[in-house]
C-alpha cells in the first residue's frame, strides 16, 4: 500500500466505509427478523427459525478462519468486495426464495459475509489508524450497533407500507452504494508473503488470546440485554417506541464515550481499561432490573452501554497491537479469531438466557452474568503487553 498518515483525508474515508459496511451487514441482519414472518415461504413452526438463526452462526464461524486466510493471500479490499458480493447474493437468494433450502442458503451466505466484511473491515482501521486506533474501532463499532437498531424496525415498516419487497429492494440500492463505495474508495493492497508469517505463534500467543476471551466477555454481557430487556420493559408497561428510545439512547452513549474510551486508553494500560470495563459491566448489568420507569431504564441501560465500550474498544484494538509489536501486517489473523470469540460469545448468552430467564427470572440471570464477568477480571489483567512501536502504515 502507499504510505498514508493516520490523520490524513484517506485514512478517514477508509474507517467510513468499513463503518458503512459494517452498518449494512447489522442492518440486513436485524431486518431479516420481521421479514422472515412475512415471506411467501410459510416456515413449519419454531424449529425452522431456529434454525434460520443456526445458519447465519454456521455461516459466520465457518467462513471466518477462510477469510482471516484469505485477507493475507488476496488482500483485505479484494475480501471486503467477497463480503458484499456474498451479502448481495444472500439478499437477492431471501427475496426470491421459494421453499426452507433457499433461506436457510440465504442465511448461510450472510454469515459468510459477515465474516469477511468484518474480518477485513475491522484490519483495514487498524492498518491506518495506529495512534487513534481504540477511538476508530469505536467509531465503527457505534455504526454496527446503529444497524442492530435499525434493522427490524425498517424491516417492519417498510413490509407494512409497501409489501415484502420493498424492504428487500431498498435494501439491495444500499448494498450496491456499499459495493461502490468498497471498490472505488479502499486503496488496493498487496497480499503478504505467506511463508514468513508465524501462524502458529501469533495464534497462541497470550497477547491474542486473552483480549479474545475480553471480546466473548464483551458479548455476553451486551448479548444477555437483547433478548431479555424488551420482554422485562414491556411487562413494566413501556410501549414499543418507548422501548426503542432507550435502545436508541443507550447507542447514543456507546457513540459518545468511544472518544472518552480512547483518552483513558492512552494513558492507562490497556488491560487495565478492559478490566475496569469488565468490572464496570458486571456492577452495572444489575441495575436493569433495579432501576424502573423510562428514565431509570435508560440511564441504566446507558451505563451498560459506557462499560461495554471500555470492555470491546479496546479489546478490538488491543488485537491490532499485538501483530504490531511482532512488526507485521497480517491483521486478518487476529480479527477472524475476533469474529469467532465473539460469535460464541454470543451464541452461549443466547442459549443461556432463555434457560435461565425462565428457571431463575432476569435479576438473578443478569447478577449470574455479573458473577462470571467478574471472576474473569483477574484473568484479563494476566497480560502485560510491551509498549507499541511507533508505526505507521506503509
Amino acid at each position: 500500500m502507499t504510505s498514508i498518515g493516520e490523520g490524513s483525508r484517506r485514512s478517514w474515508w477508509v474507517t467510513g466505509v468499513v463503518a458503512f459496511a459494517l452498518f449494512m451487514d447489522y442492518l440486513v441482519y436485524g431486518a431479516f427478523e420481521p421479514l422472515t414472518l412475512y415471506s411467501p415461504v410459510k416456515l413449519a413452526g419454531e424449529t425452522q427459525f431456529g434454525l434460520l438463526y443456526a445458519a447465519y452462526s454456521i455461516g459466520l464461524l465457518v467462513a471466518t478462519p477462510v477469510f482471516g486466510y484469505l485477507g493475507v493471500r488476496i488482500g483485505l479490499k479484494r475480501t471486503m468486495i467477497c463480503g458484499v458480493a456474498l451479502l448481495a447474493a444472500g439478499v437477492l437468494l431471501f427475496w426470491f426464495a421459494t421453499d426452507f433450502a433457499m433461506l436457510f442458503l440465504a442465511r448461510l451466505l450472510e454469515g459468510g459475509a459477515a465474516a469477511a466484511t468484518w474480518t477485513a473491515g475491522l484490519s483495514l482501521i487498524a492498518t491506518y489508524h495506529v495512534k487513534r486506533r481504540v477511538e476508530m474501532m469505536g467509531y465503527a463499532l457505534v455504526a454496527s450497533t446503529a444497524g442492530s437498531i435499525l434493522g427490524p424496525a425498517a424491516g417492519g415498516l417498510l413490509d407494512q407500507l409497501g409489501g415484502y419487497s420493498l424492504p428487500l429492494a431498498l435494501m439491495t440500492v444500499l448494498i450496491a452504494i456499499d459495493a461502490a463505495l468498497r471498490l472505488v474508495v479502499l486503496p488496493a493492497d498487496k497480499p503478504e508473503d505467506q511463508s514468513t508469517l508465524p501462524w502458529s505463534d501469533l495464534l497462541t500467543d497470550k497477547a491474542v488470546l486473552v483480549p479474545a476471551a475480553a471480546v466473548a466477555l464483551a458479548a455476553v454481557g451486551w448479548s444477555i440485554t437483547e433478548p431479555l430487556l424488551p420482554a422485562e420493559l414491556g411487562r413494566d408497561g413501556l410501549s414499543a417506541a418507548e422501548i426503542g428510545l432507550v435502545v436508541t439512547l443507550s447507542t447514543i452513549a456507546y457513540g459518545l464515550s468511544a472518544p472518552l474510551v480512547s483518552w483513558v486508553s492512552m494513558r492507562v494500560p490497556i488491560r487495565k481499561v478492559i478490566a475496569a470495563g469488565t468490572l464496570a459491566m458486571a456492577l452495572a448489568l444489575p441495575s436493569l432490573s433495579l432501576l424502573h420507569g423510562m428514565a431509570g431504564v435508560t440511564f441504566g441501560l446507558c451505563l451498560v452501554s459506557v462499560a461495554y465500550a471500555f470492555m470491546l474498544n479496546p479489546t478490538t484494538a488491543e488485537l491490532g497491537n499485538a501483530v504490531d509489536r511482532r512488526g507485521l501486517t497480517c491483521y486478518s489473523a487476529v480479527y477472524a479469531i475476533y469474529n469467532i470469540a465473539y460469535s460464541l460469545g454470543m451464541m452461549s448468552t443466547d442459549a443461556f438466557a432463555s434457560a435461565a430467564a425462565s428457571s431463575l427470572g432476569f435479576l438473578p440471570t443478569l447478577l449470574c452474568v455479573g458473577a462470571v464477568l467478574i471472576l474473569a477480571v483477574p484473568f484479563l489483567l494476566r497480560t502485560a503487553p510491551t509498549p507499541v512501536a511507533s508505526s505507521q502504515p506503509s
